[in-house]
């Protein structure tokens, strides 16, 4: 277990940072001691790297990472009930409905995880062609300039 300036230092955030997380319901630690410090176990700093890789990867804010690991605990939920009362059994009656409105609950869950990230990509893709067209035009005109340079040299 680690305390809160050891997750700092390894997860390269602030004290402050890793609280604001906490508070946010990003991240939690998984205990407390005696005194009351907060301490982390490594899954808890992988959260909080995972987390951390989210917002910078993706660019995506505080809410929107959190309204993805919700949605994530909620698949997760939905998908161990659907393996604890459905797998391995051949469904008849209700238990048929039951399931299809499961699968449909995940279905629109990772739908909309998807649709998330699909969103960030496609902003990411519009920026990276932006910045190609500049790159592009930048090349040409250096390579123009080279060129009467090299004329005007000879």
């Amino acid at each position: 277990m680690y305390r809160i300036e050891e997750v700092a230092q390894k997860t390269h955030m602030t004290k402050r940072a890793l609280r604001y997380y906490e508070e946010l319901g990003l991240v939690s630690p998984s205990g407390r001691t005696d005194s009351g410090y907060r301490m982390y176990t490594d899954a808890d700093v992988e959260q909080i790297l995972h987390v951390k890789d989210i917002r910078d990867l993706l660019g995506a804010s505080l809410a929107e990472i959190k309204d993805m690991m919700e949605l994530s605990r909620f698949y997760d939920e939905q998908r161990d009930y659907y393996n604890l009362h459905y797998k391995d059994r051949e469904p008849h009656g209700v238990e048929l409905l039951k399931r299809i409105e499961t699968l449909k609950t995940l279905e629109e869950t990772l739908t909309s995880q998807r649709a998330f990230l699909q969103n960030k990509m496609s902003r990411m893709a519009e920026l990276l062609k932006s910045y190609d067209e500049k790159l592009d035009r930048i090349v040409n005109k250096k390579n123009e300039l080279e060129a009467k340079h090299q004329g005007g040299n000879n």
